[in-house]
């Protein structure tokens, strides 16, 4: 996820938002930055990496003096875990506090039980995650996750979800705190996809659409390098746009033909199966449009085509830089060539000549990585370092012989 390049203020937890940001920095790099004398400079850093969760790594090159040490997180600190529950896959990470994959796993099938049940299952899934990387449970940082629907923010409430309905209402964070006290926070997939589209490629994505296409289609919504949620956490749901075309699945959003009902992955299952097809799920049917059936192919550019159009709509009115697209579905070519064809038509040529169409950077596990930077920002926000920092600088006050290291 971006982080803010304002000035940082100079406190432990700015300096290590400013070296997490940067990646890697050296104790003048951090001076230079902040304004700060070097000797304080060094007292916050050696907090830290006394904390660690900096080490120290390589050498700059001489300036004529002493070659200074660069900086950069220690992955070791922790970790993050991360699970991303679709229509018809669950899917779950381990990150270290660095951003690097520990380790995913996929679980095909859908889950028919209520919230209660679905976050039981989904912790004894981190659980042996866990436990089969050899990893410390005590070292758990926090947990994100992915949900395909509407996600109040900061509750974690989910709002109205047009598949699985018995998590309506669920406020994912409480269900989870049954098992762990970690913060938990849970978002709507498309904007983990946008997150981690944003988190890549900063600079590029400042305005964006990043549209889940899979079982379901969402969106996520980036505007000025922020993820762009609306009041209630629905911004985005393009998916329930009304479309031209005949409903292939029931929707409960309410509208009689939604694009989701009639252009999903979902719908063009359904629509296969009953031409005879043997089709189970979207990877079925980018399979099948891949062998060149002429017939699978009209129906992807046929399905191109309408969400495409209804894209183009919400790329005419926001002026995005890039539409970004990922999900199972995204992996189709002619659906992908028909989508991007609608845009270039039907857009205003001063939006269109400036806008980039293009797949995700990450499509098989975006979601996945964006539920760990979401987590991530969270556990190494400067407020929870300072408040780390403080409790480490009571401890040594207490008892200078302690560990500063076990602190964490």
């Amino acid at each position: 996820m971006a982080l803010s390049t304002s000035r940082p203020t100079g406190s432990v937890g700015e300096i290590f938002r400013a070296i997490r940001s940067a990646g890697t920095m050296s104790r003048a790099e951090i001076a230079e930055q902040t304004g700060l004398a070097p000797s304080t400079v060094s007292l916050r850093v050696d907090v830290l990496v006394g904390l660690g969760l900096l080490r120290e790594t390589g050498v700059n090159a001489s300036r004529g003096g002493r070659r200074s040490r660069r900086l950069e997180l220690d992955g070791s600190a922790g970790y993050v875990a991360s699970v991303d529950v679709g229509a018809k896959h669950i899917a779950a990470g381990l990150t270290d506090a660095a951003g690097r994959t520990l380790r995913q796993e996929e679980r095909m099938g859908s889950f028919d039980g209520g919230p209660e049940e679905l976050v039981a299952w989904l912790w004894a899934f981190i659980e042996e995650m866990i436990a089969a990387s050899g990893l410390d449970p005590d070292r758990l940082m926090g947990v994100g996750v992915g949900i395909t629907a509407p996600v109040e923010h900061p509750s974690g409430r989910v709002v109205h979800p047009a598949f699985m309905p018995s998590l309506s209402d669920a406020v994912i964070p409480k269900l989870f705190h049954r098992y762990t006290a970690v913060p938990v926070l849970a978002e709507n997939d498309a904007n983990l996809l946008a997150l981690a589209e944003l988190a890549t490629t900063p600079y590029e994505s400042d305005q964006l659409l990043a549209v889940k296409l899979g079982t379901r289609i969402g969106c996520g919504v980036v505007s000025d390098g922020r993820l762009h949620r609306g009041i209630r956490g629905a911004a985005g749901e393009v998916g329930h746009s009304s479309a031209e075309g005949i409903a292939m699945i029931s929707c409960s959003c309410g509208i009689e033909t939604c694009l989701e009902s009639v252009a999903s992955g979902g719908a063009l299952v359904a629509q296969l199966s009953e031409l005879g097809y043997d089709v189970e799920s979207s990877a079925d049917v980018v399979a099948q449009g891949q062998t060149g059936d002429p017939v699978v192919v009209d129906i992807l550019r046929t399905a191109g085509g309408q969400i495409g159009e209804t894209l183009s709509r919400i790329v005419n009115f926001f002026n995005p830089r890039a539409v970004v697209l990922g999900g199972g579905m995204a992996a189709s070519e002619h659906l992908v060539a028909a989508i991007r064809a609608q845009l270039f038509q039907r857009c205003l040529p001063v939006v269109a000549n400036d806008l980039e169409v293009r797949p995700s950077r990450s499509p098989e596990d975006a979601p996945l990585r964006g539920a760990s930077f979401l987590i991530l920002d969270e556990v190494l926000s400067p407020a929870r370092i300072d408040a780390l920092a403080r409790g480490d600088e009571e401890a040594q006050a207490a008892d200078p012989s302690a560990d500063r290291t076990e602190s964490h």
